[in-house]
């Protein structure tokens, strides 16, 4: 991982204030002139900032994502809009906030990045645990992110909240789907879609939490920055 904060923006005055961030804490700064390029990188950088309103933002932080698990990523809004905000997150954004709001949060969220990339990683199991197994496969009582279940879906391995927002009942104890994507709350009927924690059905008001999955070495982390 090299120690560069890439940004891409056409935006001048978020260029000079990640610029003169990045100086500030000893980090290369690079203008990304478009996500193809960005992701074209032979190393994966520390942290990646994005304007979520460019078109293929969100499309380019989900496949960064999964290229470089360890690597901060960044999304900012010109102005609130919630929906933009809740994809850049699903998307797998670690930060979002509005362009004003975003030099004073990344500094803060970058010094701690410098100091362990990645965040704080829960080692969950093996891949071998679960070759073969699909849907619900572990049930995490306590983290410090609360109860999560974790599902294995199509080779993919999801982390969602396992208390539902309306009343609290435990979601893995529901019925999943026969894609294993959704679940149904035992208690009241509400349905989640485990892999991006939309809510497809109420009583709920809300949708559920998902967390990163790491995968090094074959072996599964969650991932809690």
């Amino acid at each position: 991982m090299s120690n560069t904060l890439v940004v891409v923006t056409r935006n001048p005055l978020v260029q000079r204030n990640l610029e003169r961030i990045a100086a500030q804490m000893g980090l290369a700064y690079e203008r990304g002139e478009s996500f193809e390029r960005v992701a074209a990188r032979p190393d994966a950088p520390l942290a990646v900032v994005v304007e979520l309103e460019a078109a293929g933002a969100l499309e380019a932080v989900g496949r960064m994502a999964e290229q470089w698990p360890r690597t901060l990523l960044a999304g900012f809004v010109s102005l609130p809009d919630p929906d933009l905000w809740l994809a850049g997150e699903r998307a797998g954004c670690h930060l979002v906030a509005t362009r004003g709001a975003l030099p004073a949060q990344l500094r803060k969220k970058l010094q701690r990045w410098k100091e362990q990339p990645g965040g704080r990683l829960l080692r969950l199991f093996s891949l071998a645990d679960v070759a073969g197994r699909l849907g619900l496969v572990q049930r995490l009582e306590d983290t410090p992110v609360g109860p999560l279940a974790i599902y294995h879906i199509g080779g993919v391995v999801y982390a969602a909240q396992d208390t539902c927002p309306h009343a609290g009942a435990q979601l893995s104890r529901g019925e999943l789907s026969l894609d294993h994507a959704v679940i149904t709350c035992p208690q009241h009927g509400s349905r989640f879609d485990v892999r991006t924690g939309e809510r497809l059905r109420g009583p709920a008001d809300l949708g559920i939490r998902t967390f990163r999955v790491v995968i090094e070495n074959a072996e599964v982390f969650l991932q809690l920055e």
